[in-house]
């Protein structure tokens, strides 16, 4: 059977109209993929999440066009008591006309950020859960002081809860270290502080207007939260990794 039917001699007066109704048929096109292609893993997770309302902080280094900034942190579930201890902490120093701003969602930073070529983002993500997935032990953490912390700049200073269980930490950062030194990334600092920044301030001498006793006052708040496990003590198992807007989980949560 033809694939095609030609029209008879009698009906070649209509040859014309069927040219004229083919040509105005709409051949089809391919179309390129969409440019927000979604990688695997991706969750649906934005900067505005991760950082803070006011994009008022300085870039630790300059954009670049085909760079994204990366960085690999344990997520924290911010529990109700944790929540309103924060509060509490932050109307210390709010209260002696301080301007700390809250963080949006804590977390506990596990390497540098740092800028990186798209091309690598899968290579590293695919190599940490893999890595994580055959040696990471879930554990938990608990909140010991509060202090405060600046950035490399120092253009930015962080309230933060100092943490115990370095000895778990410094496993995960000997994991992430371990991928990130193969694709020639920085590894994470020398004896680093692990800890959990909740608010921020980038006033201008800011430490001269701390009041004298701001570590006693935060002190007597933790110790009235001591007995609130789920304010003081943090469960690790859920691992990050952030790269530009997107945000990518490397471990499951139980």
């Amino acid at each position: 059977m033809s694939l095609v039917l030609y029209s008879s001699s009698s009906e070649s007066d209509n040859n014309d109209d069927d040219d004229n109704q083919r040509n105005n048929i709409k051949r089809f096109k391919p179309q390129l993929p969409p440019v927000n292609i979604q990688l695997e893993n991706e969750i649906d997770l934005f900067e505005k999440n991760f950082q803070i309302k006011n994009n008022d902080r300085t870039r630790l280094f300059p954009h670049e066009r085909g760079n994204w900034s990366l960085t690999i942190y344990a997520y924290v579930e911010c529990s109700s008591h944790l929540d309103t201890m924060i509060d509490d902490l932050i109307e210390i120093f709010n209260n002696e006309n301080e301007n700390w701003k809250r963080l949006i969602e804590l977390h506990i930073s596990l390497s540098k950020t740092f800028p990186i070529r798209f091309h690598h983002i899968e290579s590293i993500r695919k190599g940490l859960q893999y890595e994580l997935s055959i040696s990471m032990i879930k554990f938990s953490t608990r909140i010991e002081n509060v202090t405060i912390l600046n950035n490399e700049d120092e253009s930015t200073s962080f309230l933060v809860f100092t943490l115990d269980q370095d000895r778990q930490f410094s496993k995960l950062v000997e994991i992430i270290d371990k991928i990130l030194h193969e694709h020639r990334y920085p590894c994470y600092y020398e004896n680093p502080c692990f800890h959990i920044s909740f608010a921020y301030s980038i006033d201008k001498n800011r430490q001269e207007k701390l009041p004298s006793d701001w570590k006693d006052k935060c002190l007597s708040i933790l110790k009235q939260y001591q007995c609130q496990p789920s304010a003081t003590t943090i469960i690790i198992d859920d691992i990050r990794l952030k790269a530009g807007k997107r945000i990518y989980q490397l471990t499951k949560t139980s």
